[in-house]
């Protein structure tokens, strides 16, 4: 039986739009924004841009209410064009330079700043009606150390000394509202740790508070929310989070959550040609260029033989893209069925930090995606050409 997402077979897909094919499906997300929704009733939700930035995905959860939480001025104004109140949201950036924080304050989007010299430049700007500061706890977590953002060795936050003294100069210079950040890591399955965040958020406000005489409005626990990729791993009771959390915070403030990759992740497949056999090799037509997360964390996806997704894994196979890396790999030594050149294999569970990390490398145009929802499907996004490669060159 062929692999269908939504009603929709990835066979005729591909042979309609050809590969490499991102697809996502619709229902998917909304149904994920749903639980959130549920496990999360009080909280403000805002949708982190740089999981998924295609404008029809953007379109689609800006339709169901959600805030966005981006990271620079051109994802402000991509939140922009599809539809976002971006009063309602945040912006949380590292690095940013004067033109983002200019584009970010003429928002009025509540900016979270990770450093005491960057609302030094900001002042410089102009003020805000309201300001947050990003503080590393010391401690982080991630499913792989690349996406750890939390603790001594990472360049995001700052710590509870410095933010007091960030949170003395905003107050001395005229604004009156305030809120605290802390983003430690990404895709984590722990529910322990979201309640450990914000225990651990709530005595840094406190203490802050007192010292600064301050009331904080907003109290942001950033992302983190993760999906399981591996078989042995399972999905987070989101229910019992936000319960956790509930029941830990004591602060009247609004509670903020920046989730991206579980929003999107397990919307998203991506499809691919099986062009090459070469011993235990299975050479296909997407490659890092496509999906760059295997070879930068070593990350796993599932992938299935989308022509028969009921055939018995005989053989184990090493899944390998066009590229000249010997890092371009996306499967090594997996347990497959048997697999012959033109076949179409579907990497899974895609839909997050795929095609926003995509590449040109190696001249490889960057691939079509299709949203599909019950039975019916759209192309979102056409695939490149090598004129699209060249058109921006003089």
């Amino acid at each position: 039986m062929e692999l269908q997402i939504s009603n929709v077979s990835t066979i005729s897909l591909a042979k309609e739009f050809g590969t490499p094919l991102y697809v996502y499906d619709q229902q998917k997300i909304i149904q994920r924004i749903n639980n959130l929704k549920e496990a999360f009733p009080n909280a403000q939700i805002c949708y982190a841009i740089k999981a998924n930035s295609n404008h029809s995905i953007l379109k689609l959860i800006a339709q169901q209410g959600l805030g966005v939480d981006c990271s620079n001025r051109f994802e402000l104004e991509l939140a922009e064009k599809a539809g976002f109140n971006l009063t309602n949201s945040v912006f949380t950036s590292t690095n940013p330079s004067d033109t983002d924080l200019k584009k970010a304050l003429s928002t009025n989007i509540l900016m979270n700043l990770d450093h005491i010299s960057i609302f030094q430049r900001l002042k410089k700007i102009g003020l805000p009606k309201r300001i947050s500061f990003r503080i590393n706890p010391g401690f982080g977590k991630g499913k792989f150390p690349e996406i750890d953002v939390g603790g001594k060795d990472s360049k995001f936050g700052m710590s509870e000394e410095l933010a007091t003294e960030c949170y003395h100069l905003a107050k001395e210079s005229g604004i009156e509202h305030f809120g605290i950040h802390m983003m430690t890591g990404s895709c984590i399955l722990d529910e322990a740790y979201f309640e450990k965040l914000i225990l651990t958020m709530e005595s840094i406000a406190e203490n802050i508070e007192n010292k600064v005489g301050i009331e904080f409005e907003w109290m942001d626990i950033g992302g983190g929310i993760g999906v399981p990729y591996e078989s042995f791993e399972n999905h987070l009771n989101l229910k019992s989070v936000g319960e956790r959390i509930k029941h830990s915070k004591k602060s009247n403030a609004i509670l903020v959550i920046e989730p991206g990759r579980y929003i999107v992740a397990e919307s998203g497949t991506l499809l691919t040609t099986v062009t090459t056999i070469k011993e235990n090799f299975v050479g296909v037509d997407a490659g890092m260029t496509t999906l760059i997360r295997p070879a930068l964390y070593g990350a796993y996806h599932p992938i299935v033989l989308a022509n028969n997704i009921y055939l018995e894994e005989t053989e184990t196979l090493t899944v390998v893209g066009p590229i000249c890396e010997s890092t371009d790999c996306f499967a090594k030594d997996r347990p497959l069925p048997k697999i012959k050149e033109g076949d179409i294999l579907a990497i899974q569970i895609a839909g997050a930090y795929g095609f926003t990390m995509s590449s040109q490398y190696n001249g490889q145009p960057r691939p079509a995606e299709v949203i599909v929802s019950n039975g019916c499907y759209s192309l979102i996004r056409k695939r490149e050409t090598t004129e699209d490669l060249v058109k921006n060159e003089l």
